[in-house]
């Protein structure tokens, strides 16, 4: 039997960022490489481009190691440097027990023995078989082929039994590597030998030699799910295991994809051997950082480069541009371009005071005074609502951070809760485990990051957990920037107690929303890049629309994404309009509907805008009041001043005196004034806004002022929000605390109606001060007349196709006035109308003969009047 041809790599020397040495020096007895540059081609810093196994040789021979063997399926044992091989060969001979003749190949380890000792029979009809994985010479460019290798002709359990010699036996440091360490695991012939193998290597004590096992699995945790799933390697999995839970223990290391300094000397290699051109040597820098931030092979950069210098073609900014879309067109730095950015004052402070402590750092240390730096605190926390730039500056603050030295690739990866929450028990850590390799050494941007706390039942939490881990455990490798609404990010940092260490306060950046100049500027630079021109007239009607959808907007306001959006539905009306006349402008015309009703509409006149208060009886001091407001907010109008924010009203008077339609009609007739772009009405009680217990009142509250936003929020008997009784202890002050505070926060889009009874309404106005100050308008709504009564009983029976015969009027005033006058607090006005003429309708209902009976009410069908309580001295 011969041994495989080997051919001999270049000389160790050169350096590979993507290879540590420190973990080779862990102590523990296995080393698991894996991760997405694992097979991958490498650029040291001589220029030479080299496979994987050619790389890890030349870390092991760099770091000391004598003798270096591989084992795969094809080759149980095969080695790729002569020095390697005849150090086996030497110290299998030399430690034989008995001499040989001259010639006779000998098995390799002294221990082992066959039929004939230590001798061998000579390999019969030998046939060629691959040459071992990955053993082609580094080569100028990396390519070419050796000579096939004959078949080593060793049979598994024999190539466990001679690996474990070497590490056992040799005074020699000696390292083993299985360069697909899956397949030997999943499809070796000798599992149980392996298996043993490993198990005694584990417990052997030996902090010089090493077993190297190399998995193609992008995280740890793939790896551990594999050795689980193998099920016959126990101490292996228990070893993956721990190692995934405490990833500072050592003895595991990811190859991950190429950084900035590999790939300038890829793209110098490329160029020197297959001429590829460079555009403009100014742009280089650019260059190699836009795709060191994108994660991607060495392999398939090459590729790419290969492709463009066959074809003639150069490398430029806007090559890459069409690979990645990561280079500034412009060539701006993420510094110029964040300070382009509207606002952000905030961000842009800090970060320039994170340079200047940089800088700093860097004098002092380059002046040996620095001996130890805590470093910065890099975690950022974005508040504020969608559309203000939050995942554009998280890429900024990923290039920054790189030119700072920070970050060695600066690449952010956006993951969303999807990607970090599983469905099921043991799923999400690895998920998110997952999600921070991938955005190892740049950022990992969580949009939303309340979703992680929200989940009650789910297993967001565990994701909080393993992300605070990671967090700390690749701390200088990683910086996370979470992101969402400011309240919900507030309820999310209190989630756990590690996120407000990790996250502090002055690292939490708010975003706010653009103003209306910047949304129109970015809606007519939309309209403009989809190659429209807005007529002058046109872009004055987008600007008053911008400005109405910045006033009214809530938190789910999009800012520059709800002006692309416009802009986009703009385009589509204007496409239908104009065809393939596209020289015509935009025009008004071509402003969707849905977006027309934040124009300004024209005043309406008192007459018409009160007119549905002519359908209702007895309302004479309502419509002064609101004939008043009316007249002033068009004088306010027709003279160009600005719009004044809708007034709070307190509607006063005893039930069924028509508070709650009159409180409708004014959402309407705000609205037709402008002054609410909806106008709905929501309605609510004590019920809906006081909580029994504590710290729930507040929200309640919010959520109805919410629901009600560009319209009226209509309180009924609002005096009872200051009626704690029972075992409620005060919630209700904490209702009128929280309201005064939200009808401040949203003035001009919210109209509270407050409504009861006088002497009850002036209590609720003196309980607390900020409420007088916020109801300046009081609308008093006086009891009925015994004739209003009368006519709204005429009324409603004809809405229900009565009439009302002789003598019913007369009958029914006596009994709605022995009724008021029986019990007063009691008696409804409208209410009790109503219930009148339910009663009288049952009567008719009892003399009703179909086809007969005529639908009109008799002086009978009206009950007969209550019995007045006694006087006192009767």
């Amino acid at each position: 039997m011969t041994e495989p041809a080997v051919e001999t790599p270049p000389a160790p020397g050169p350096t590979m960022e993507r290879f540590d040495p420190a973990v080779l020096h862990s102590g523990e007895p296995f080393t698991i490489l894996y991760g997405p540059g694992v097979g991958d081609v490498f650029v040291d810093s001589a220029y030479q481009i080299c496979f994987f196994e050619q790389a890890l040789w030349r870390l092991l021979r760099a770091d000391g190691f004598e003798r270096i063997v591989f084992s795969s399926l094809q080759h149980p044992v095969y080695f790729r440097d002569h020095a390697s091989r005849d150090l086996s060969r030497g110290e299998s001979r030399r430690t034989a027990s008995a001499p040989n003749p001259p010639g006779a190949r000998t098995m390799r380890h002294p221990r082992l023995r066959g039929p004939l000792d230590a001798l061998l029979v000579r390999d019969f009809g030998r046939r060629p078989a691959p040459e071992p994985p990955g053993n082609q010479p580094a080569g100028a460019a990396g390519t070419g082929s050796a000579p096939a290798a004959p078949s080593t002709g060793v049979s598994d359990p024999f190539g466990v039994m001679t690996l474990v010699g070497y590490l056992r036996g040799s005074k020699r440091r000696t390292a083993v590597v299985f360069p697909h360490a899956e397949e030997i695991l999943r499809h070796t012939r000798a599992p149980r030998q392996l298996a043993d193998a490993l198990a005694g290597w584990a417990d052997h004590v030996d902090d010089r030699n090493q077993w190297i096992l190399v998995f193609s699995k992008p995280t740890l945790d793939e790896v551990a799910e594999f050795v689980r799933g193998c099920g016959n390697y126990p101490r292996l999995d228990t070893f993956v295991t721990e190692r995934r839970a405490a990833p500072g223990r050592g003895g595991t290391l990811r190859i991950d994809h190429p950084q900035a300094a590999e790939l300038e000397r890829l793209i110098h290699a490329v160029r020197v051997r297959e001429r590829l051109r460079i555009a403009d040597w100014r742009e280089l820098d650019p260059i190699v950082k836009a795709m060191a931030a994108h994660p991607e092979t060495a392999r398939a950069w090459r590729t790419r480069l290969r492709e463009l210098a066959a074809a003639g073609g150069e490398l430029s900014r806007d090559t890459v541009r069409q690979w990645v879309g990561a280079v500034a067109a412009d060539g701006r730095t993420p510094w110029e371009r964040l300070a382009a950015m509207p606002g952000l004052d905030a961000l842009k402070e800090h970060v320039e005071q994170l340079r200047a402590e940089v800088e700093a750092n860097a004098e002092l240390r380059a002046a040996g005074r620095l001996t130890h730096a805590e470093p910065p605190a890099l975690h950022l926390v974005f508040t504020g609502n969608p559309g203000t730039g939050k995942t554009t500056v998280a890429r900024l603050v990923g290039e920054m951070y790189r030119d700072l030295g920070l970050l060695s690739r600066g690449h952010v990866f956006e993951a969303r809760i999807s990607d970090l929450v599983a469905g099921y028990v043991g799923q999400t850590a690895g998920r998110t485990e997952a999600a921070v390799d991938r955005a190892l050494d740049g950022v990992l941007f969580i949009d939303e990051a309340y979703g992680l706390s929200d989940q009650r039942e789910g297993f967001g939490g565990e994701a909080i957990q393993t992300l605070l881990k990671r967090m700390e455990d690749d701390r200088g490798r990683l910086v996370v920037i979470v992101a969402g609404y400011p309240e919900k990010m507030a309820e999310f940092l209190a989630a756990n107690p590690g996120l407000a260490s990790r996250f502090p306060g002055y690292n939490i950046i708010d975003f706010p929303d653009y103003p209306p100049e910047t949304l129109h500027a970015i809606l007519l630079r939309r309209l403009h890049e989809l190659g429209l021109r807005p007529a002058a007239d046109t872009a004055d009607r987008l600007r008053e629309i911008a400005t109405e959808m910045h006033r009214t907007r809530g938190e789910d306001f999009a800012n520059a994404r709800d002006m692309r959006t416009l802009a986009d539905a703009v385009r589509r009306e204007w496409a239908r309009r104009v065809r393939g006349n596209v020289t015509e402008p935009v025009s008004a015309a071509d402003i969707p509907e849905q977006y027309r009703a934040y124009l300004p509409k024209p005043p309406p006149t008192p007459a018409a805008l009160l007119a549905e208060l002519d359908d209702y009886v007895g309302l004479t001091p309502v419509r002064e009041v609101l004939t008043g407001l009316a007249d002033r907010l068009r004088m306010r109008q027709d003279l160009g001043k600005d719009t004044i924010a809708p007034p709070h009203l307190l509607f006063t008077g005893p039930p069924g005196t028509g508070k709650t339609t009159v409180a409708r009609l004014i959402g309407k007739l705000f609205r037709d004034l402008g002054l609410l772009r909806r106008g709905h009405m929501v309605e609510a009680t004590r019920t809906d806004l006081v909580a029994g217990y504590v710290g729930q009142t507040a929200p309640l509250v919010r959520q109805a002022v919410h629901d009600a936003l560009d319209g009226v929020l209509f309180i009924d008997e609002a005096y009872s929000l200051v009626r704690d009784t029972g075992g409620q202890g005060g919630f209700g002050a904490e209702a009128i605390d929280t309201l005064n505070r939200e009808m401040e926060e949203w003035r001009g889009r919210l109209v509270v109606i407050a409504a009861g009874y006088p002497r009850d309404m002036d209590a609720l106005l003196d309980f607390n001060a900020g409420m007088r100050s916020r109801f300046t308008t009081r609308v008093p709504f006086p009891e009925y007349t015994l004739e209003d009564l009368v006519e709204i009983l005429r009324r409603m029976a004809a809405a229900d196709g009565y009439t009302l015969g002789a003598g019913v009027v007369e009958r029914a005033a006596s009994w709605l006035e022995r009724t008021r006058r029986a019990n007063p607090a009691a008696f409804g006005n409208a209410r009790t109308v109503r219930g009148l003429l339910g009663t009288m309708e049952g009567r008719m209902a009892a003399r009703y003969v179909p086809g007969v009976t005529e639908p009109e009410f008799r002086p009978e069908d009206v009950p007969g009047p209550p019995v007045s309580p006694p006087s006192e001295g009767g």
